[in-house]
């Protein structure tokens, strides 16, 4: 395992080729993002039982999810600053063992106030480890692979998604909610054996101080590609995986573009659906899509601020939280006033748009190698 580049700090460019070994700890990494995306949205599939069991109304409810990503998208860059002095290992392992169990006290959670504090905490955990190990993955494999490993990092959150989700929706909706916040706990905790069985340790990075994570703001196309990503991610497995091919060959840009406007005509698409067949096959086009983008973006933003990355994964994944978040405190209430599935898509559709017309300001840099 390459030593020269941490998963929370990298003072010094990546090396010039991949690592040979960098599939095995990546992937226990992956594994770590599957329980992630599992919870970042096994809620959504189960919010009429958590309604019911603590006696609100399915709207409220909705809030547990703006809690999660809230808690993410708001911490992730001041708790990379805070732990940039602790060692790596110890770091995503207390991650995950924070994940696992606020994801324990959230099925015990016996009202809306308590489980909504269950939920911050998760995405504390949530907010730990992803950016650090998006940060690993891209250093274990080098510049000719960094799309790659970025989208098997990418990827687990999509397989969580994909599959973890209606795993535990169905475990929720068949038994209890709170068996379905236990199946991602079971999880979690199988990511954290990972780590500490096959992840080795790993040296503590030279300290980035809070001022200078933040001065990569300063770059106003840092902050544009940060914003994409919001808007995006509040507009939407193997959209993930292969855009990291893509991005290794095409470059991010044009990889962007591609997905952006397969997600918006997916969007509209849904608004006209009245086949299940037609839906089913939109549905995957349209999360292929969805997840397509983080990888290229992550791609381009280390790109351009090479000794930070982990710093600038961490803004992003921010976005990408706070997007979710925003697409799920609107359709939280938007579904309480009434609306139809027909305006939930358009709604996504013009978020989808103010995505694209951000991506085409920012400007297009030097020619990707």
């Amino acid at each position: 395992m390459t030593t020269s580049s941490t998963a929370a700090g990298i003072n010094s460019p990546a090396p010039a080729t991949s690592s040979p070994a960098w599939g095995r700890p990546v992937a226990v990494l992956a594994l770590g993002s599957f329980a992630m995306g599992t919870d970042s949205f096994v809620l959504a599939g189960i919010l009429p039982q958590i309604a019911h069991g603590l006696y609100i109304s399915t709207g409220a409810a909705g809030q547990t999810i703006t809690a999660f990503a809230l808690a993410y998208g708001l911490t992730a860059p001041f708790l990379a600053a805070l732990t940039s002095r602790l060692p790596r290992k110890p770091l995503l392992v207390v991650a995950l063992a924070l994940f696992v169990l606020a994801n324990l006290a959230s099925a015990a959670a016996p009202d809306l106030p308590l489980l909504l504090t269950a939920r911050v905490v998760a995405g504390l955990g949530a907010a730990l480890y992803t950016p650090n190990a998006s940060a690993a993955a891209a250093a274990l494999a080098g510049p000719a692979a960094r799309g790659r490993a970025l989208s098997v990092i990418l990827g687990g959150l999509t397989v969580g998604t994909v599959f973890g989700v209606p795993v535990g929706t169905a475990i929720g909706q068949h038994l209890s909610w709170e068996a379905g916040l236990v199946f991602v706990a079971a999880v979690g905790a199988l990511a954290l054996l990972g780590v500490l069985v096959v992840l080795p340790g790993l040296p503590i990075p030279p300290a980035i101080p809070l001022a200078r994570r933040f001065a990569v703001l300063a770059n106003r196309r840092v902050v544009a590609m940060v914003a994409f990503m919001l808007l995006a991610s509040g507009g939407s497995i193997f959209g993930s995986f292969g855009s990291g091919w893509l991005t290794d060959r095409l470059g991010a840009a044009r990889t962007l573009t591609v997905a952006i406007a397969l997600l918006i005509v997916t969007l509209a698409a849904l608004t006209v659906c009245t086949s299940m067949v037609f839906v089913i096959v939109v549905m995957v086009l349209n999360g292929a899509a969805g997840w397509a983008l983080a990888t290229p973006n992550n791609h381009r933003l280390t790109a351009l601020a090479p000794t930070l990355p982990s710093v600038v994964i961490s803004f992003n994944s921010s976005g990408i939280y706070l997007g979710q978040a925003l697409g799920a405190a609107l359709g939280g209430i938007l579904v309480d006033h009434g609306s139809t599935a027909r305006a939930l898509c358009l709604t996504g559709v013009a978020v989808a748009l103010a995505a694209a017309a951000v991506h085409g300001l920012i400007a297009r840099p030097a020619p990707e190698s």
